[in-house]
């Protein structure tokens, strides 16, 4: 039998019964027969470019909610800030055991979660690809925020000896000679 050309794009789908030495196998005559059986049209180069650029954009999402994620957790310490000013407000300047409680758990917290800065960022720091330096700064930064307004409060309650009168017995106090929200110039 004569080899059937393959000019004709519908021959790449007829089989050829006869095998090239009188064998009895089914051998597929195709154009291309290192390639599958894909149907007109089809373009697999295509398919496996869609699925790299899916599986690319997908990588993108997961580190970008990663990135979101770790300052989420790096901006918690700055986010509760505004809570804490408004209750050491509400605690008085009284010195009492419940607003001096208030004060040193105040800076109990943040103390304590400094020293477990990273114990906070580990599960990131497995998944995350960049560095998380700066997201750390920035969480510790928050910390000493909340220190400093707990030292604050301490130094408005009179708790902290920062006068001379606080040392020594025979210096008298300081007295303010004027209260003043507003400084004219």
């Amino acid at each position: 039998m004569a080899s059937i050309p393959l000019a004709n794009p519908m021959n790449k789908w007829r089989l050829d019964l006869c095998g090239s030495a009188g064998s009895r196998t089914l051998m597929l005559r195709s154009a291309a027969a290192d390639q599958s059986l894909n149907p007109p049209g089809y373009n697999p180069g295509l398919s496996t470019t869609q699925q790299s650029e899916s599986a690319n954009r997908a990588e993108q999402q997961q580190q970008h909610l990663l990135s979101k994620r770790a300052w989420d957790l790096a901006l918690q310490p700055v986010k509760s800030l505004p809570m804490n000013m408004f209750m050491m407000y509400m605690a008085g300047n009284t010195i009492s055991i419940f607003p001096i409680m208030m004060v040193v758990m105040m800076a109990w917290r943040p103390m304590k979660t400094l020293m477990s800065v990273n114990a906070a960022f580990k599960p990131l720091e497995q998944e995350h690809v960049g560095s998380l330096w700066i997201h750390k700064i920035v969480f510790a930064l928050g910390n000493l925020c909340a220190i400093a307004l707990a030292v604050y409060k301490c130094h408005t309650m009179g708790l902290l000896p920062n006068h001379a009168s606080d040392w020594l017995d025979f210096v008298p106090p300081l007295e303010r000679a004027q209260y003043a929200l507003f400084n004219d110039i």
